[in-house]
């Protein structure tokens, strides 16, 4: 009965500690079929003068089985070409009390260009691969459920799609940090910056508001997910 009700507990957890916690980095955590995650955010930058001062950024993800997720990504950089990245996973490997999440896949599926910058134009349509895990810890082993932690690493190839700059080429990971069911927390480093960021999650509304930091910038974002 205690290993049942564990497994149950990673399920519920998978559902509050999400992708969209993370935005760009690639993780284990993956939707089940039929859900859906909208995202808006914006990226405001500490760049030079002349540099792109902004990013407006929005994310849709879909489970289309319980295994396999395809997202798109939609970015408006101040002063730089907008673009669409899709992003398409595998679930390998199911959370148990032993074993992790393991995820599979990879980002810009379609090649596509993200900046007009001379020196990393031809760069940005590089396919970005990656093989990412996810385990879950509890506070409280014989009580599963907040506060509680996630702990992600990731393994991938050079990904070139955002502000010109390389991220995920080797090791990336961080940690995710489910406080209360409506407070959430992360920390982590997706090989380039250390991004944090702060989740509230308002009860039976599906919403997250979230904000934190991104290397030197900040960010703010909102999320809708619905079940279908």
């Amino acid at each position: 009965m205690r290993y049942f009700l564990i497994v149950v507990a990673v399920l519920m957890v998978a559902g509050c500690v999400s992708a969209d916690d993370i935005v760009t980095m690639p993780t284990a955590n993956q939707l089940k079929a039929g859900e859906v995650d909208a995202a808006v955010y914006y990226l405001k930058l500490d760049s030079p003068t002349g540099a792109p001062q902004h990013v407006n950024y929005q994310t849709v993800y879909v489970g289309l089985t319980d295994r396999v997720e395809l997202d798109a990504h939609f970015a408006q950089v101040d002063k730089d070409r907008d673009s669409t990245v899709l992003v398409a996973s595998y679930k390998a490997l199911a959370e148990t009390p032993i074993l992790p999440d393991v995820v599979v896949g990879c980002r810009n599926l379609t090649a596509t260009r993200t900046t007009n910058h001379p020196l990393f134009s031809d760069k940005s349509k590089d396919r970005s691969y990656f093989v990412t895990a996810a385990k879950t810890f509890f506070a409280d082993r014989d009580k599963p459920g907040p506060p509680l932690v996630r702990a992600h690493l990731g393994l991938g190839t050079a990904d070139w799609t955002l502000l010109g700059e390389v991220r995920h080429r080797g090791l990336f990971g961080g940690l995710q940090f489910l406080l209360r069911p409506d407070v959430g927390a992360v920390a982590q480093h997706d090989g380039q910056d250390v991004i944090t960021g702060l989740t509230f999650m308002p009860k039976n509304t599906g919403l997250t508001i979230k904000g934190g930091t991104y290397g030197s910038h900040w960010w703010a974002g909102l999320a809708l997910r619905k079940s279908f």
